[in-house]
């Protein structure tokens, strides 16, 4: 007697523990957050179970956070989705389908709005509720709700970046990017007479970006855009303009004059000469140097 009811308790115990869970794609996280470019693109919803299920597996979308229940709530806006049949939940104890994001319940508040449309963030909720077998009894009357999974819809695109730009440099320009603290890469275009020549990736945390392989003395201009999490892209950044340009070292100035301009007739020779051409040597080296420490 005593170990039947042990074996009944423990049975008991272990319903009241079991559960159903969510998890969507192949991250197999339990919260989805998505922007507008996905929406056309259906999510693959994998359920996994461990209990010893009895009934179908209902499913259906919330906006008010709530799972308790057998199905949906259609007055509360609740959207029902397509069950897992029977046959199919007690076959495995994991399996997928797939959810359209378009079926998502924006609803009448969102004034005709949906997935795409709005510029916005909302919250969704993925439930789940079947029943199980309990011991001696059978197939019990209790609804068993599957853990929830959030579903964010996130149309708020990111604030522009800043941009800033350092010219001077030899067919090469550096440029910093300023960005909101929601953003987690972004994009710096150059572009001559409007039309993009020249494209860097930018990533969360990174420096300056060097962008070479530019013509030198010629006006170019650049802007950046960044990207959240969802992947929704901000407005582009003012335009700044860059001016590469070819930074001559001592030896070449002294190349193109033919050995003339710096020579001793210039400086008076001598030492004073040779002292002048050192300092016009280290300021012109200083110069070039400094020109690359800006970026």
């Amino acid at each position: 007697m005593r170990t039947f009811l042990f074996t009944t308790a423990l049975l008991l115990s272990s319903a009241a523990s079991a559960q159903v869970s969510f998890t969507f794609g192949t991250s197999n996280t339990q919260t989805l957050s998505f922007g507008k470019a996905d929406c056309p693109n259906p999510v693959t919803v994998t359920w996994t179970r461990n209990i010893q299920p009895c009934d179908r597996l209902n499913l259906w979308i919330t906006t008010t956070g709530s799972c308790q229940g057998s199905a949906g709530d259609t007055s509360k806006g609740d959207v029902p989705l397509d069950e897992i049949p029977l046959s199919t939940f007690q076959g495995s104890t994991q399996g997928t389908f797939n959810l359209e994001r378009s079926r998502l319940p924006f609803g009448s508040s969102d004034a005709g709005g949906a997935c795409g449309s709005l510029a916005e963030e909302r919250t969704f909720t993925l439930c789940g509720a079947t029943r199980q077998i309990e011991g001696i009894i059978g197939c019990s009357s209790t609804v068993v709700n599957a853990t929830a999974a959030k579903i964010i819809y996130d149309g708020k695109p990111p604030a522009a970046p800043a941009l800033s730009a350092t010219s001077g440099m030899d067919s090469a320009a550096s440029f910093t990017v300023s960005a909101p603290t929601d953003a987690t890469r972004g994009v710096v275009r150059v572009l001559l007479s409007g039309e993009e020549v020249r494209k860097v990736e930018w990533s969360l945390g990174k420096g300056a970006l060097l962008v070479e392989n530019l013509e030198n003395d010629v006006t170019y201009e650049a802007e950046a855009t960044v990207f959240d999490a969802a992947g929704n892209e901000s407005d582009p950044s003012s335009r700044v303009q860059v001016i590469p340009t070819k930074t001559y070292g001592f030896m070449e100035h002294y190349g193109e004059s033919n050995g003339q301009e710096f020579g001793c007739g210039a400086v008076g020779g001598g030492v004073a000469g040779g002292a002048v051409l050192a300092v016009l040597g280290f300021w012109l080296f200083s110069r070039r140097n400094r020109s690359w420490l800006e970026q």
